[in-house]
């Protein structure tokens, strides 16, 4: 009967497994895994620069803008998402307006970066919608604003409402429902996309799909890995 060296097999096995998970890791990072996006803003304009390394080149590789606002107060960038060649992300602008009487605004910008020779991007940017959220903001009014993969939240401290926005249907919803009403006075996420609506008096904490988790009364806020909470 012939024999064979098992330990030999076995780990031989293991080095074509690890050398199997090392070339699927590598088609995981991301084209852009080497670029960084700084933002700068104005009243009635969002700037951005993006800069960084691609495994040909190094420096700054785009800029751009997105207009117009009346106030802008907030901004959050979407998932990105690869195909081919080409980086896509949504960038949302949250416009809290420069009257009480005008309802705050979420404007959905895509932008897309191609990516060739491993040396150039191309940057574009397109505005996709522009939703109004049926809440009050107005100069002096504070924002917040959150997000997981299937809602952006938005809120100002002059409604007592927030709301939940669809991020792909564009459909508003409202949230509140304290007795006395109260306004809202900051949202916050955490890494895995649970979402803390803080009121006045109370807080709502959400689920990554939406869903209702716990309500009561008194301060609660959700951390992050990246950007620290900061206690009012």
């Amino acid at each position: 009967m012939q024999t064979r060296n098992l330990p030999a097999i076995i780990a031989a096995a293991c080095l074509w497994s690890l050398g199997g998970a090392g070339a699927a890791w590598a088609h995981k990072v991301a084209l852009d895994a080497g670029l960084f996006t700084t933002y700068s803003a104005g009243a009635t304009s969002v700037n951005f620069v993006v800069c960084g390394s691609l495994p040909e080149s190094e420096g700054c590789y785009g800029s751009g803008s997105l207009s117009p606002f009346e106030q802008v107060c907030a901004v959050l960038e979407g998932t990105p998402k690869q195909k081919g060649d080409v980086v896509t992300r949504a960038i949302y602008v949250l416009d809290k307006r420069t009257s009480k009487k005008s309802p705050i605004t979420l404007t959905v910008f895509t932008r897309t970066d191609t990516i060739t020779d491993g040396s150039f991007d191309t940057i574009q940017v397109t505005q996709t919608k522009q939703i109004p959220l049926g809440i009050t903001g107005g100069a002096k009014a504070k924002c917040s604003m959150a997000a997981n993969d299937a809602f952006v939240y938005a809120a100002t401290d002059a409604d007592t409402n927030a709301v939940a926005v669809d991020k792909t249907a564009f459909t508003v919803s409202p949230i509140g429902g304290f007795s006395p009403p109260e306004p809202v006075t900051s949202i916050t996420a955490d890494e895995r996309g649970y979402v803390a609506l803080h009121f006045q008096d109370g807080f709502y904490v959400l689920g990554p799909d939406g869903s209702d988790q716990e309500d009561g009364g008194g301060p609660a806020d959700m951390v992050g890995t990246r950007n620290a909470w900061k206690p009012n």
